[in-house]
């Protein structure tokens, strides 16, 4: 009996002893560590009017189940467009899934208002664990440049009448100290053209920091901002005020250590009597604690079961709320959706060897013949900007594939979602005439891709060049070589703008090694212009140096689609 009354008074000491530390030094608070916000630039550069995108992150040492974050803009310098949810004017509340990574990230899009410089942030960073514990990151901002319209620039800024040295017209931010006695200043812009406009806000000074705007307005109405920062200095305090000012902080002083020695100065008893209810207190908060662990006990494994199921229930909820937001936003983006296509050939089984032959068995009705599926219920989608590499051997249906989904076949089964009118085939050689000169085959050539006669008479001269054939053009094409061939086909179908969606047919190994290179940099050129890009090669090579993803067709099937490197591994074993 005596040890179990030792016992529960060393419980309720320790208990006490713990409360009182609790009550002195209060609850902290426990973060996980390694949470960051991030953009995917440094800064960015952006032209007026156009969509452009911006990816944020967030990332942590450990896998990531949920975030979310509020990214906030200036809206009278940007549009936002799309992404996610806009909660208000200069705030897009975003949300996504984790999927067990590190690092999560959504691309939001944008449309610049206005020329000048401005910043995006990102802030109330929460991230969530599977274990159901949160975490917060620091906020973190990023400059955007946005480009200045023709027409919009300054060529100068005065300040009262005086030219400010340090301005120039691509540089939209300054910064002014003026004394105290300074209420207002003049401000004068001089715009590069007559026809531009330039208005300056309210230029009367309060103490401190003061924001100027100047802005600028061109004859189609495209803006550029250009800000001034005015510091305007406190007034310098008299000998009379500072001494005052120094008396008054003494006082509060003196009045502060006579506060302190009245606290210190309790009495004895005062102190005992605190003591007496404080540990009074904490004896029934313990006794309290005891009483409500011991109802607890009893019901806490059912209790647990019920909340784990709600648990459980919420975040598959949140879950399949996640996924189809990012459903939803992916297939927003989605330029090529190939839907279960397959496609099908009639062929002869035993093929004649004569015409002779040919019209017995046609006469006597022996032609038999079989289907053939080039392509086997294949499905893929390409989102707009990925340059998707198509890969596999000779015979396995991939520029039937192409064909399919540039509108020159039909599939038997199936369909591409695709707007064909974005699109541009480069198919080499196509509608060569090797009786005509290379002159002439020029102008058939480019009436077969879709080009006009004027644009050729334009053009001709820069296809002469690139395919380096000064000299060759009055010659028939049949006495080129093959590489002749390939050069001046390769010039003529990459002359054009480039397109939205561009397929490129086995276009990357044309002619020598040097031209290989002069080519393999025009298809860069045209693949980084934004497009979406298809490219079917038999070079593992090329695929993993120009794509983003991979597609590998074998004998009409879909065998994988993914990561370049990844999908070229497989098919090289294979």
């Amino acid at each position: 009996m005596q040890r179990k009354g030792k016992k529960w008074l060393a419980v309720l000491f320790t208990a006490a002893v713990s409360l009182t530390v609790v009550f002195l030094t209060g609850e902290k608070e426990i973060k996980a560590a390694g949470e960051t916000a991030s953009f995917g630039s440094e800064s960015y550069e952006w032209v007026q009017g156009e969509e452009s995108p911006i990816g944020v992150y967030v990332s942590s040492d450990n896998p990531v189940y949920f975030a979310e974050m509020t990214v906030v803009y200036d809206p009278e310098m940007l549009q936002y467009s799309s992404g996610a949810g806009l909660e208000a004017e200069g705030r897009v509340r975003v949300e996504t899934g984790g999927g067990g990574n590190t690092e999560v990230s959504q691309m939001l899009y944008f449309i610049p208002l206005r020329s000048g410089r401005t910043e995006i942030t990102i802030e109330s960073v929460t991230v969530q664990y599977e274990s159901g514990e949160t975490a917060s990151a620091a906020a973190a901002s990023v400059p955007v440049t946005v480009a200045l319209a023709e027409g919009c620039a300054l060529n100068a800024l005065a300040i009262d009448g005086e030219p400010l040295k340090e301005f120039r017209p691509d540089t939209f931010s300054y910064t002014l100290d003026v004394g105290a006695d300074t209420e207002r200043i003049t401000v004068t812009g001089t715009p590069e053209a007559d026809t531009t406009t330039v208005s300056v806000s309210d230029t009367e000074l309060a103490l401190g920091s003061n924001t100027i705007q100047i802005t600028t307005t061109n004859e189609e109405g495209s803006q550029a901002l250009y800000t001034l920062t005015v510091n305007r200095a406190e007034p310098a305090k008299s000998p009379p005020e500072q001494k005052m000012a120094e008396e008054e902080k003494g006082t509060a002083s003196k009045a502060e250590v006579i506060q302190e020695k009245d606290i210190e100065s309790g009495t004895a008893a005062e102190k005992m009597i605190l003591f007496i209810l404080l540990a009074l207190f904490f004896i029934l908060v313990v006794l309290l604690l005891i009483l409500i662990h011991i109802l607890r006990k009893k019901r806490r494994y059912r209790y647990r079961a019920v909340n784990k199921r709600q648990h459980h229930k919420k975040m598959q909820d949140l879950q399949q709320k996640v996924t189809e937001n990012l459903q939803e936003q992916q297939e927003e983006h989605i330029e090529i959706d190939v839907q279960h296509v397959t496609m099908e050939f009639k062929r002869e089984k035993d093929e004649a060897t004569s015409i002779k032959e040919l019209l017995i068995r046609t006469i006597k009705k022996q032609r038999s013949y079989e289907m053939f599926k080039a392509l086997d219920d294949v499905s893929f989608t390409v989102h707009k900007g990925e340059v998707v590499g198509i890969i596999g051997t000779n015979g396995s249906g991939k520029s039937t594939l192409l064909k399919i989904i540039s509108g020159v076949l039909a599939p038997t089964k199936g369909k591409a979602v695709v707007d064909r009118s974005k699109i541009q085939l480069l198919t080499l050689g196509t509608g060569f005439d090797f009786e005509l000169t290379g002159r002439e085959n020029v102008y058939l050539n480019g009436a077969i891709i879709g080009y006009t006669k004027e644009f050729i008479d334009e053009k001709y001269e820069e296809i002469v060049k690139f395919a380096e054939l000064e000299g060759f053009m009055e010659e028939k094409v049949r006495n080129y070589s093959s590489g002749m061939v390939s050069r001046l086909g390769f010039a003529i179908a990459t002359i054009r703008d480039t397109p939205e969606i561009l397929i490129l047919d086995e276009v990357l190994s044309v002619g020598d090694m040097f031209f290989q290179k002069k080519s393999t940099a025009r298809i860069k050129e045209m693949m980084n212009g934004g497009s979406t890009v298809l490219i079917v090669s038999h070079s593992t090579s090329v695929i993993k140096s120009n794509c983003t993803k991979a597609v590998w067709i074998e004998k009409g099937k879909l065998r994988a689609v993914g990561e370049p490197e990844m999908v070229c591994e497989a098919y090289q074993k294979m």
